[in-house]
């Protein structure tokens, strides 16, 4: 490999699939190179959902047999995932069960609980995290009340990034971006919090060091390197990128200004700005904010909506059914339909796991008057008019709580190459869109790799590699008057 030229793999791990990225850096530009790719949806089984970790590790390591099969040299690995879900180790470092996918249902009522024993906000304001039902703390409390044979078995707890990374080093340690999801680690002092663990009879040992972004994890072991195809004697460093893999993609924002506002459109949406400090007040926890760890220790103060989860399952619906799915088609389809035909609070708990999507949206649109939605194309069109009318409260939040004006809206992720819903967010928010890149969270993994490795000197430098390597499209705001008179209807809709 030419010594100007460097290469890492970014493990990218999403809530519906998996890939593995080579990502190469040259001449100032950065190229990516999709060597595999898996499902990842999680896996339902007598009445409980679970993630399959080994499965993950398994087509982790076909993607590294890729790259090393042709002979490739790399610099690192660094993995990043979903927050919040986890595993155990036994004392013999094994697994104590398979991982439950934080879809699961035993978390349930957990939230109601948590405000009994620490007071209605206590964990906000002891972490600087919003309850969310999907929380660590509250799936912690769900296996504690219903099988509690799971944390007695447990002597370390790893996130499911932290256990990849393990499987392939042999270290055990966690990162601080990852276990920022978890509410129960103080993002003002960022450590644990001791007052929440033993509310939970939860011993402090049971967690390893945290790392801070950029650090090593480990090396492959020889039995990894050796499966992976790297040769037993290859000493190839796992960084810890900022594995929560919302903070991953807040890295790779084109912009020179620090003061930005970030949309990250997968499965959930993810909104917010990156700040020094956490914001821990009523204001934050009423409008449903929170504090996570951002890259190198920094804060982002974000909300988390469902995102193209709505989608994903509407198309599962229409794949059973045998209707045409794919996006081109979708997209036609929804440009064709009707302007605010319908409207939806994407939050609504009816949307959170439904056998179909479909049925839950007709209840939904049912219950607040508006009729059925007929065609495929007024089910998209319907979705995604809704999600830029919660990003647009959303940002208007962000600026009422930071003081700060954001003109350029930086839109992230796969939903980026939809141009229809990029012009919808402009429109909705009077606010210019920057759309791209669209693979930020593998982008955002690999810069944090090369400023590890001393690539690149800082983080000043990534906004001109990103706009030198991949197409950034800029959408300007159109129609606002007629998308600020509906969303002063969805806001009524809202409060109803």
């Amino acid at each position: 490999m030419d010594k100007t030229e460097h290469s890492v793999i970014a493990v990218d791990l999403g809530a519906s699939s998996g890939r593995v990225i080579q990502t190469t850096l040259k001449e100032g530009r950065i190229c990516l190179s999709e060597r595999h790719r898996f499902s990842n949806s999680g896996i339902s089984a007598m009445g409980r959902q679970y993630t399959d970790i080994l499965y993950i590790y398994s087509e982790i390591i076909k993607g590294l047999q890729n790259v090393f099969r042709g002979g490739e040299g790399i610099d690192s690995v660094g993995i990043d995932a979903w927050g919040v879900d986890f595993v155990f180790l036994d004392s013999q470092g094994e697994l104590v069960g398979n991982a439950y996918h934080y879809r699961d249902s035993q978390a349930a009522g957990m939230m109601e609980r948590a405000a009994v024993n620490f007071g209605k906000g206590g964990l906000f304001q002891m972490t600087g995290v919003q309850d969310m039902w999907y929380n660590t703390v509250f799936q912690l409390m769900g296996i504690a009340a219903r099988n509690p044979g799971r944390l007695q078995q447990a002597e370390c707890f790893l996130m499911i990034a932290d256990m990849i990374s393990y499987l392939l080093t042999g270290n055990r340690n966690l990162e601080y971006t990852g276990v920022s999801t978890t509410q129960m680690y103080n993002m003002r002092y960022k450590r644990w919090e001791n007052s929440i663990l033993k509310r939970l009879n939860v011993e402090k040992s049971l967690f390893p060091e945290v790392l801070m972004t950029g650090e090593i994890k480990g090396y492959l072991s020889p039995q990894a390197a050796n499966l992976a195809g790297a040769g037993i004697d290859a000493r190839i460093p796992v960084i810890a990128a900022a594995q929560h893999d919302s903070a991953c993609a807040a890295y790779a924002v084109p912009s020179e200004d620090p003061n930005y506002i970030f949309i990250n459109s997968g499965t959930w949406s993810v909104i917010g700005s990156i700040l020094d400090e956490p914001v821990i007040t009523e204001e934050v926890y009423e409008k449903n904010f929170s504090n996570e760890g951002a890259a190198f220790g920094k804060i982002k103060l974000v909300k988390s909506i469902m995102g193209m989860w709505l989608i994903q399952e509407l198309r599962r619906v229409w794949e059973k059914q045998g209707k045409n799915c794919e996006y081109d088609y979708l997209l036609r389809e929804a440009e064709q339909a009707p302007a605010f035909s319908h409207m939806i609070d994407v939050e609504d708990e009816l949307f959170v796991s439904p056998d179909n999507m479909e049925d839950a949206i007709h209840q939904y649109c049912e219950k607040t008057g508006q009729g059925r939605i007929h065609t495929q194309g007024e089910f998209y069109r319907t979705v995604v008019e809704s999600l830029a009318f919660q990003y647009r409260k959303a940002v208007e939040d962000i600026e009422s709580l930071t003081g700060k004006t954001a003109d350029v809206l930086y839109f992230l992720g796969g939903a980026v190459k939809d141009q229809m819903f990029c012009q919808f967010i402009a429109d909705a928010s009077g606010k210019v869109v920057s759309a791209g890149p669209v693979e930020a969270t593998a982008v955002g993994n690999a810069l944090i790799q090369f400023r590890a490795l001393g690539v690149v000197e800082s983080e000043r430098e990534n906004g001109e590699i990103l706009r030198k390597s991949f197409e950034i499209k800029r959408y300007l705001p159109r129609d606002t008057k007629i998308w600020t008179q509906m969303y002063a209807k969805y806001q009524n809709m809202l409060t109803k």
